[in-house]
């Protein structure tokens, strides 16, 4: 079953499939390019639309970007998990997802759920190595075609990425010459990927661009604050979270973990987030650009949100990386460090868990 289900996978989402409609799209209609801020970022929040060919994906991957750039961002924030539309490629999917779906709202949902729990975790895995591989090419060549056509910075959203036999959570960012300047892996799993074998990342990178210094953490890496503390120490002025809860949106909640920490480090966060339905997850969010307090018009540290929690919508700001190194350097508490407490906090959280888990990968002990 799974080898008939691999010729599948590889035949739909073929480079052959993916070249035609990126040649359909950018080079034989050619846009007129509006201009561009070099200080201007678009976060996108993104509605799971499962589709049956790989060539709707990239088009409304391509309508996301193309509304960012005609409002003249030079930096585009795709969520976490982008590839779920792509699983409409298999036979029958639609129906089998038409069912999970319905399955989860029922009053039974909890007890079905913990029934088939086991199962359904093997099956993801499966489902994750299936698609690993064909989906990382895809997104990563239609990425590429859209950041050089369109001269941007891009974020492509978190994928799937298959080493040494081992699946990665993780993003990468594209510069406008079409490289790949930084791939982030998820460090912090959910239970859902602890639960179905998803590796761990070690370590938090930082690159430098043109508006500033950038991290791309993944939506549970900001749950802990030692990622911000890590990734500042490396110069980070902006940090990319992209998000996919599943779970039904509460805004207390769902700035558990991005505003926080932003408050704490006085650095920019971009939050991507992916929303609706697939195999009976329902996911929620709102995407946002967030600051310290002292830099927003209602001295909330919000800068702009989307308005609905479920749906397609994009946030766009101007990020003025000055003014924030000046505000951190105005902060009350900007000095109010306890080192003596970090190192051994770091040292017996961190060093005990590496002890138990010398086989894994987990964060970088850094301190």
């Amino acid at each position: 079953m799974m080898k008939f289900l691999n010729l599948i996978v590889s035949k739909r989402l073929h480079t052959d499939e993916v070249e035609y409609t990126l040649q359909k799209l950018l080079y034989k209609n050619k846009d007129q390019k509006p201009k561009r801020y070099a200080n201007r970022v678009a976060v996108i929040q993104k509605q799971i639309k499962p589709v049956k060919h790989v060539g709707h994906f990239i088009e409304s991957i391509y309508c996301l970007v193309k509304h960012a750039t005609d409002k003249g961002a030079t930096y585009v924030v795709f969520p976490e998990y982008i590839f779920f539309d792509l699983f409409g490629i298999l036979p029958f999917f639609h129906q089998i997802n038409k069912h999970l779906n319905k399955r989860s709202f029922t009053k039974k949902a909890e007890v079905e759920n913990s029934v088939h729990q086991s199962k359904d975790n093997w099956l993801l895995y499966h489902l994750f190595d299936l698609f690993a591989i064909p989906t990382e090419k895809v997104i990563l060549h239609t990425m590429k075609h859209f950041a050089k056509y369109f001269s941007i910075y891009i974020y492509t959203g978190s994928f799937i990425h298959k080493e040494n036999k081992q699946l990665y959570n993780v993003g990468s960012i594209i510069d406008p010459n079409g490289s790949i300047i930084c791939t982030q892996r998820k460090v912090h799993l959910t239970d859902f990927e602890d639960n179905i074998g998803l590796a761990r990342g070690n370590q938090f990178d930082v690159l430098e661009a043109p508006i500033g210094k950038i991290a791309a953490p993944v939506c549970m890496d900001a749950t802990y604050f030692e990622t911000f503390h890590l990734v500042r120490k490396k110069g980070a002025n902006i940090v990319i979270i992209p998000i996919a809860n599943n779970e039904p949106y509460n805004q207390w909640k769902a700035l558990r973990g991005i505003w926080p920490r932003v408050q704490e480090t006085y650095v920019y966060g971009l939050k991507s987030a992916l929303t609706g339905s697939i195999g009976g997850m329902h996911f929620t969010g709102k995407a946002g650009i967030f600051a310290p307090m002292e830099m927003t018009t209602n001295h909330d540290g919000v800068i702009a949100m989307t308005e609905d929690s479920v749906g397609d919508e994009i946030v766009i700001a101007d990020l003025d990386i000055k003014r924030l190194i000046i505000e951190r350097e105005k902060a009350q508490y900007k000095n109010d460090v306890n080192p003596i407490f970090e190192q051994n906090y770091y040292s017996k959280t961190y060093g005990k868990f590496k002890k138990v888990n010398k086989s894994s990968n987990v964060i970088n002990n850094e301190s």
